[in-house]
């Protein structure tokens, strides 16, 4: 005769007994490992500006003599010259990289990326040879070899929305993004000069990204990243001997807020799931 009040009572620790199932799932944590692909844009140029006095010469009079040869009047007057002369960097536009991701159950996740990694060297070289005379000709090369690098890493803390059984979900997140630019580039003629570049950058960005569940253990997001700039260290130097040291400096202009807007495809696998 007390079957029922123990059916009730059943009923009535159902509710409880979920809720404690559900309690167990919010403890662990899912760990994945992504590829990207990232598209960044193009880092903005740097300008050289020097200011130099200079002759420049007028021919008055020409004539020849007979005993002492050619002779040549000129008149001279002094002039100012300001040179300006602006360097775009090689930039990494596509390329790839990896994260590693914590998600809790509740949706909220850590993440770690290495966003940029990229080596670089080229050259360019035109040489000019006299042939057709008899005398004899240094041969004449104009180009420069260059060497860059680039490197890029990102902290986010975020959130999923909707469900985790859902096939696509959409989240967002903080993120904080620091970049490492090195540059270098050594001129053939001695019409160019040397130019080293160093640059160190951190911007902040609010994340919205889109995911989808392509099976159980692999998962595809798609990132809107729109960078501001919080700091730009730079030492950026053309090596020319011909004018002071405080104008070898490279300087770039700044419309704050500066905002660049990057991408990126990740590829997510799991390689640790959460605890049950």
């Amino acid at each position: 005769m007390h079957k029922k009040p123990a059916i009730l009572a059943l009923f009535a620790l159902l509710p409880l007994l979920c809720f404690s199932q559900r309690g167990k799932k919010q403890k662990g944590s899912t760990v994945y490992v992504a590829t990207t692909l990232n598209y960044y844009p193009a880092i903005e140029p740097y300008s050289f500006f020097s200011s130099f006095m200079d002759e420049d010469r007028n021919l008055i009079l020409e004539f020849l003599t007979a005993n002492s040869g050619k002779f040549v009047i000129e008149e001279a007057e002094a002039v100012l010259i300001n040179r300006e002369n602006s360097t775009a960097f090689p930039s990494q536009l596509l390329g790839v990289g990896a994260s590693l991701q914590v998600l809790k159950y509740s949706g909220l996740f850590h993440e770690v990326s290495l966003t940029k990694l990229s080596f670089n060297k080229s050259a360019h070289h035109i040489d000019f040879i006299v042939v057709d005379t008899a005398e004899a000709r240094v041969p004449y090369t104009l180009g420069y070899d260059e060497r860059g690098s680039a490197f890029g890493f990102r902290y986010e803390l975020g959130k999923y929305f909707g469900d985790r059984r859902n096939s696509v979900r959409f989240g967002i997140s903080g993120g904080f993004e620091t970049s490492f630019y090195s540059y270098k580039k050594t001129p053939r003629d001695i019409s160019s000069y040397p130019l080293r570049a160093r640059i160190m950058t951190i911007e902040v960005a609010a994340i919205p990204m889109l995911t989808a569940k392509l099976s159980k253990q692999i998962s595809m997001d798609f990132k809107v990243i729109p960078n501001m700039l919080l700091g730009d260290f730079a030492s950026v130097e053309e090596q020319n001997p011909l004018v002071p040291l405080d104008q070898q400096a490279g300087e770039r202009e700044y419309n704050l807020p500066e905002v660049n807007v990057a991408f990126s495809l990740l590829l997510r696998y799991v390689i640790k799931e959460s605890k049950k």
